[in-house]
């Protein structure tokens, strides 16, 4: 079982890095663009690449943010029920985003899919097939709806899902956060 919650984190732990990476991309792509303008030359496609790093830091880290209770939550009601009844509260919405997740996935799959059977090319200045760019949005909510998918489990075998492991401990600790 250990094997298995290891080979999960750091399926989200790179994840993570990959967005990270996306991230680093973005800023290095702009100040070569800047830099190279200033020398009146320019990155053939630079904003292309720039558009794909951008959906790319968007969708990969996803997975690795919810693990890490990164994500905004609205707890207005679940936040004030305890016991039983916010288990069963925490149980329906994570069944509810597991489904949302996995028809994301899915329906970025199947654009995917059509792109690479049509040979679709991107518009911008570089012919690159759309599909390698997709395949970031498809990695990333497969991932996502992996790591919802295993908080619903833990949750459902009675265990704390791991958004709520970064929770402050009390109202002190919270409002400290929010400093």
């Amino acid at each position: 079982m250990r094997a298995l919650r290891r080979g999960l984190d750091a399926l989200y732990l790179a994840g993570g890095i990959a967005g990270a990476v996306a991230i680093v991309a973005i800023g290095a792509l702009v100040l070569a663009q800047v830099v190279l303008r200033q020398l009146g030359m320019v990155i053939p496609g630079g904003d292309d690449l720039t558009a794909f790093s951008v959906a790319a830091s968007a969708m990969l880290p996803l997975a690795y943010a919810f693990r890490h209770g990164a994500h905004i939550r609205v707890d207005l009601i679940i936040g004030h029920v305890g016991g039983a009844a916010r288990h069963r509260m925490e149980v329906a919405a994570l069944a509810l985003a597991v489904a949302m997740a996995l028809l994301f996935a899915y329906a970025s799959f199947d654009s995917m899919r059509d792109s690479f059977a049509f040979e679709e090319v991107a518009q911008g200045m570089l012919a690159v097939p759309i599909w390698i760019p997709q395949l970031a949005m498809v990695v990333g909510t497969a991932l996502f709806a992996l790591a919802l998918l295993d908080d619903l489990v833990v949750a459902l075998a009675g265990g704390r899902p791991s958004y709520r492991a970064h929770e402050p401990a009390s109202a002190v600790e919270k409002a400290m956060q929010e400093l």
